[in-house]
């Protein structure tokens, strides 16, 4: 649904040997701040294992095709990194990325704050407690309440039909 709306360019790949006709997807429709921002216009849900975008906009408006409000709203570029990893995922991206996942990566204090490791108190972070810290950041989303969608949809096939 989301690039359906878009525009249609002529391109080349060859050097003008031939064209095709192809959507412009690198048009770029921003969501306004006034929606963003607006507390009354959106509820906070915490990402479940395994929900994808697609999962929770047929959950919550009931058509997986708008999983590109969810994206929009939260600003999610590539749901490969900004969405939250399984823990499956997870321990493979550490182990790909880290020599030893269960190496020490900092310390804290009790209050939270990274400190030296020769601060009395200070606690061993290891490489895969950070990285699962990160990722369960990106489990708290802000979803656009069902009645307000059909506005957004449609304001959204306004700006892109304008262009």
């Amino acid at each position: 649904m989301y690039f359906e709306q878009f525009p249609k360019t002529f391109y080349s790949l060859d050097d003008n040997k031939s064209v095709q006709l192809v959507t412009n997807i690198f048009l770029r429709v921003i969501l306004s701040d006034e929606i963003k921002n607006n507390l009354t216009l959106y509820e906070l849900y915490d990402i479940k294992e395994g929900e994808t975008p697609e999962i929770i906009a047929d959950q919550f408006y009931g058509d997986p095709k708008l999983h590109w409000v969810i994206c929009h709203l939260n600003e999610i570029i590539d749901p490969r990194f900004d969405w939250p990893l399984s823990t499956k995922n997870l321990k493979s991206y550490c182990e790909t990325k880290y020599d030893n996942i269960f190496g020490i990566h900092h310390y804290i204090n009790s209050e939270g704050y990274i400190v030296n490791s020769t601060v009395p108190g200070a606690t061993s972070v290891s490489n895969f407690q950070y990285e699962e810290q990160l990722n369960e950041k990106k489990r708290r989303i802000r979803l656009l309440k069902p009645e307000f969608i059909r506005n957004v949809v449609n304001d959204f096939k306004n700006i892109v039909s304008s262009v």
